[in-house]
């Protein structure tokens, strides 16, 4: 698929150019603009074009902060003019790579002329799942990938006279695989197949298979992503870290 940014409302290389001279991490755009922080994300990486209304929104905030588009795009300019401390990692070249641009007929590196192509590989998301489930899906998987990413520098604690991880320990590695699990079953809901029905009325109590067990375990996921179950919603948000196999995997 080939893409012309120059019909769109804002590049890659400009969104990043626009958070660089502003001194502002991909997070912290997304919270002040109120836009989906996995949308800025994956349209910033280059392999994600999405709607067009969500970059009109983003290039009018950028526009609300101070950013001119015919600026020049020195890094951080507008935030060393504040006085603010950068993020680390955010402040850089904001040319991506020698055949990328922001769009505008300047010569200089980076900022090559319109228009910029791109081959981009992308993926169908099922019509069954509406934009704001779509967007839920992703913001979960996003929180999915921190937990996971976070838990993975988690020391190991060993059993009482023993060399093998205690109780606490395995259930932290086993919570990390659920947060894994829950990402494959919600890709495979964006491509429209649903792996692990949801079953509420399927206790640990009352599961008979091992597919029992994963679908009570995924069915609060689904319920609060899905459906937007705010009770679902608030058991995920309350659920305490766990210290046991079983709690890791169904509580």
């Amino acid at each position: 698929m080939t893409i012309d940014f120059s019909e769109l409302a804002l590049s890659p290389n400009k969104s990043r150019a626009a958070r660089n001279f502003l001194g502002m991490s991909q997070a912290q755009t997304a919270e002040q603009s109120n836009l989906p922080g996995h949308k800025l994300k994956r349209f910033e990486t280059g392999n994600y074009v999405p709607d067009n209304q969500f970059l009109q929104d983003l290039r009018e905030f950028f526009e609300g902060q101070g950013y001119n588009f015919n600026d020049e795009d020195t890094p951080g300019a507008k935030a060393k003019s504040r006085g603010d401390v950068f993020p680390a990692g955010i402040v850089g070249k904001t040319g991506g790579s020698p055949m990328e641009t922001d769009g505008s007929t300047s010569e200089k590196p980076g900022k090559l002329q319109r228009p910029q192509t791109a081959n981009l590989q992308f993926m169908r998301i099922t019509p069954l799942l509406e934009s704001d489930q779509v967007d839920r899906v992703f913001d979960c998987i996003e929180a999915n990938e921190a937990a996971v990413t976070a838990g993975a520098d988690q020391k190991i604690s060993c059993g009482f006279l023993s060399d093998s991880p205690d109780s606490g320990t395995q259930a932290k590695a086993i919570a990390m695989m659920r947060s894994l699990a829950e990402n494959g079953v919600l890709y495979a809901r964006l491509m429209g197949r649903e792996l692990l029905p949801v079953n509420p009325s399927t206790g640990s109590s009352t599961a008979k298979t091992v597919g029992d067990l994963m679908c009570l375990a995924m069915s609060d996921m689904q319920s609060a992503v899905i459906d937007d179950d705010k009770k679902a919603q608030a058991r995920r948000k309350g659920r305490a870290e766990p210290v046991e196999v079983l709690q890791a995997l169904v509580g």
